[in-house]
């Protein structure tokens, strides 16, 4: 113990002399581990969080479809999901839930909120009892019953200001009054991350749910205690293959997949986060090798203290522990550095963490924050203080004291090592600037994509009309519903088209970009075979108004847009894209041929009279889908779509010269002229729609550009700081060469060569680790493969072109020795 104090008096007392040094280092650790401090705390929150749910351990997501390729997955009918819960042994209860977007009244500015639908044992299947008042109960989804609500914790708060006598208090939801009977616990939703802010009781006495076809439900499962994911997979899987058995027209050939259900939560941000962490761990790397250098350097210069010592009866091992008991102060110091950079990080940070990643607002600096920067600096140390101290307990003390300067070289073992350090940092440093290349290349091809719109001097935003009907069980034969298309739409396009400085107005189902809607349904065409529902092609369908296309730049390639000849009672209009004519019409005019669009009488085609340039629907790196526009004017309640794109929700686009807060505030004022319980939400520029959608690539390509600019930094620091040093060891060598006749020229390429070698290793090396994460990096790109030549070409001459700099000032000062100085010195 008396030799620890004293080694840490000794530690300290060296590093007060070297200042220089001292700081360089901790800076450098500080960097290293602070970045990955903040990357433990958010992959300790998104992977160790505890859910809000008692059942967490056993619950699992079960998913209808192959997650490959679009991360999507196919609903569930009701039936279906009876049938499961009936047949299987695994499983000891499944839930059902449906997602809506009703308008909530009761409030002084009616909104539009995130609701699920669901089955009565849904929360008892979770585990989650409300804080307040009630569950829901098998009665409350009987019909006539079911008009009961269960608030999150956060609409509670938020719309009613905390009140303890919401319970039994009736409110307004799409006009239709529900009794309020529970509010949930702080920090419970479903899913995981959503918004959903009522929850009410599933009616499933619609006729509709009672057919196998209409899949509108998704499911979650409690496994039985022992059992698997994979056990529940297998068995619910047998069950799906006897009901396709049982009913081959209405069932999807897809297999079903079970999983954990924080698994499937975080299956979609996993691969970015730890694509991210690869990143900060190549930072601090970097840093160790870097220090491990400088540390390497600084010992070299101490070998005749080293030597004194050991010629004074010090052991090797008691030499060792004090070089290792100065790395581990360097590496604390570090790490208190390091804290202090992880938490500017969360905090600049924070608001896309919030928003983008399982419980992201509640990533903070904690205990295990601290246990982790601890642990990271012991690992430090020893990854940078090891090599160092065993050079330095090496010294033969004979050598160490027959040395009168710094200048008389550098042990060629030293000198192995601390080019291989050098070596690993041009390597690491390549490899993670070639993957910030590849993601700013990205962003670059995404900001340069073909959206198929003009997003300049739009303003868009969202409506949601109180619901008539559910859309997730329409009921089309119902004829005693107001057409919404004449009592609202019709008048609010007049008063769109009327602000002032407006060049063109119109409305859609869904706008380009907005994921949150997205419709589906499948395609047939007239006069060619039907094929079975699960093999029938898709396509995104809309419902849009002749001003829309106009409003959002959108080119029209081939026959027409909508007219005012295209009333109720003339045959319905369609307008397709680029990708559904592709798709169905490889090698034909698509003008004039029919969809179907509804099941009997007049109505039931719809004629093709115009194709337009694709629009991206969910985002800017996700290839456009078939889509169908039929002409919102002629849509009546009795057509199977009308439900659908014309009771609940509308987007519009007013496209003109009018400053946006004001167009905001005009469109906000016509919308409630006529109808004052409608929401009006997000409104907004359509470039920022655009920007929005680009956050995820943005923030990515930032950061790696950010973790690439300081490795390069680093790393450009030891290239200098190595050959700085071996110029300085190698004076009496430079003096003799220049007194014999050496040119300055050659004196320069001596050093420059040293360093290109250097280079060339790490540079080759570099190539060989890229090339090997190549496929990793592929599936977060789009516009550039996962080994894009010009990125590469561009990130090795920069790296080349910043080393050649690095070396030129020690180089030149090599040539600027001066023999005589330098013989007279020995």
């Amino acid at each position: 113990m008396a030799n620890f104090g004293q080694d840490i008096r000794y530690a300290l007392r060296q590093l007060r002399k070297s200042p220089a040094f001292a700081l360089t280092a901790i800076v450098t650790l500080g960097l290293g581990i602070g970045v990955n401090a903040a990357m433990f705390s958010v992959i300790q929150q998104v992977l160790l969080h505890p859910l809000p749910f008692a059942n967490q351990n056993r619950l699992v997501s079960i998913e209808h479809g192959a997650r490959e390729g679009t991360g999507s997955s196919a609903p569930f009918s009701l039936p279906d999901l009876k049938d499961y819960v009936a047949r299987s042994h695994s499983l000891e209860s499944v839930a059902w839930y449906t997602f809506a977007l009703p308008t909530l009244g009761g409030t002084s500015d009616p909104r539009a909120v995130p609701q699920l639908v669901l089955s009565p044992n849904f929360f008892h299947l979770l585990g989650v009892h409300p804080a307040m008042g009630r569950g829901f109960t098998p009665n409350d989804s009987k019909p006539g019953h079911d008009h009961v609500l269960i608030l999150s914790n956060r609409a509670w708060e938020k719309y009613y200001h905390g009140n303890r006598n919401i319970l039994d208090r009736v409110v307004p939801i799409d006009g239709v009054p529900y009794t309020v009977v529970g509010i949930l616990p702080p920090g419970v939703t479903f899913p995981i991350g959503a918004k959903n802010e009522i929850f009410s009781p599933l009616d499933s006495s619609a006729k509709s749910f009672h057919d196998r076809s209409n899949s509108a439900l998704e499911a979650i499962g409690l496994l039985r205690p022992g059992v698997t994911p994979a056990q529940a997979q297998s068995e619910l899987n047998q069950i799906h293959q006897q009901l396709e058995h049982e009913y081959p027209k209405d069932e999807d050939k897809a297999p079903l997949r079970v999983e954990n259900y924080r698994n499937s939560v975080i299956y979609g941000t996993r691969p970015a986060m730890f694509a991210l962490d690869w990143a900060v761990l190549a930072v601090w790397l970097i840093a160790c090798a870097n220090v491990a250098g400088l540390v390497l350097t600084r010992t070299n210069a101490r070998r005749r203290e080293i030597a004194v010592r050991a010629a004074l009866g010090a052991r090797r091992g008691r030499i060792a522990a004090q070089f290792l008991t100065e790395s581990f102060l360097l590496a604390l110091a570090g790490g208190g550095v390091g804290l202090g950079i992880a938490a500017l990080a969360l905090h600049l940070l924070s608001k896309y963490l919030a928003g983008k990643v399982l419980f992201g607002k509640d990533i903070h600096i904690d205990l295990a924050v601290f246990g982790f920067l601890l642990v990271a600096s012991g690992i430090s140390a020893v990854l940078f203080g090891l090599l160092p101290a065993w050079h330095a307990s090496g010294v033969p003390a004979q050598e160490g004291l027959r040395e009168g300067t710094a200048a008389a070289g550098t042990s060629r073992r030293q000198a192995f090592w601390r080019d291989g350090l050098v070596v690993t940092e041009i390597t690491l440093t390549l490899a993670l600037l070639i993957a910030a290349g590849l993601m700013m290349r990205t962003l670059l091809s995404l900001r340069n994509t073909n959206l198929g719109f003009d997003a300049s001097h739009v303003v868009t935003g969202s409506i949601f009309m109180p619901a008539r009907t559910n859309w997730w069980a329409p009921n089309s034969s119902d004829t005693t519903q107001p057409n919404m298309v004449k009592t609202f739409f019709d008048p609010l396009q007049q008063k769109l088209s009327a602000i002032p400085g407006a060049e063109a107005a119109g409305l859609t189902t869904v706008r380009p970009l907005n994921a949150n809607f997205n419709f589906n349904s499948t395609v047939q065409f007239r006069n060619r075979p039907k094929l079975p529902s699960n093999e029938e092609p898709t396509a995104e369908v809309r419902a849009s108004t002749a001003g829309y296309f106009k409003a959002m730049g959108i080119r029209l390639l081939q026959g027409r847009l909508f007219n005012n000849e295209d009333g109720p009672s003339a045959p319905v209009a369609i307008v397709i894209n680029r990708a559904l004519k592709e798709e169905a019409f490889p090698h034909q005019n698509p003008l004039g041929q029919q969809i179907e669009i509804g099941n009997t009488g007049p109505r039931e085609w719809g004629t093709i009279v115009g194709v337009i340039e694709n629009s991206h629907q969910s985002s800017p790196g996700q290839a456009p889908q078939p889509e169908m526009d039929v002409n919102l004017d002629q849509l009546i309640p009795s057509d199977p779509f009308y439900p659908i794109l014309a009771t609940f929700h509308m987007d519009l686009a007013v496209r003109g010269h009018l400053e946006p807060a004001l167009m905001e505030t005009t469109i906000r004022k016509d919308v409630h002229d006529l109808e004052p319980m409608i929401a009006v939400q997000d409104l907004e520029p359509m470039q920022e729609v655009v920007n929005k959608a680009l956050t995820d690539q943005t923030l990515a390509a930032r950061l790696l550009g950010i973790f690439g600019l300081a490795a390069l930094l680093i790393a450009i620091a030891g290239i200098y700081g190595l050959l700085a040093y071996s110029v300085s060891q190698r004076t009496r060598e430079l003096g003799v060469r220049i007194a014999l006749g050496a040119q300055r020229n050659n004196i320069v390429w001596l050093v420059l060569r040293h360093a290109l070698v250097l280079l060339g290793i790490g540079i080759a090396v570099g190539l060989a680790v890229a090339w090997g994460a190549s496929g990793i990096m592929r599936s977060f790109l789009y516009g550039a493969r996962g080994w894009d030549a010009v990125t590469i070409l561009l990130v090795v001459l920069t790296l080349g072109l910043c080393g050649l700099a690095a070396s030129y000032i020690p180089a030149r000062r090599a040539a600027a020795v001066d023999p005589v100085e330098a013989l007279r010195s020995e």
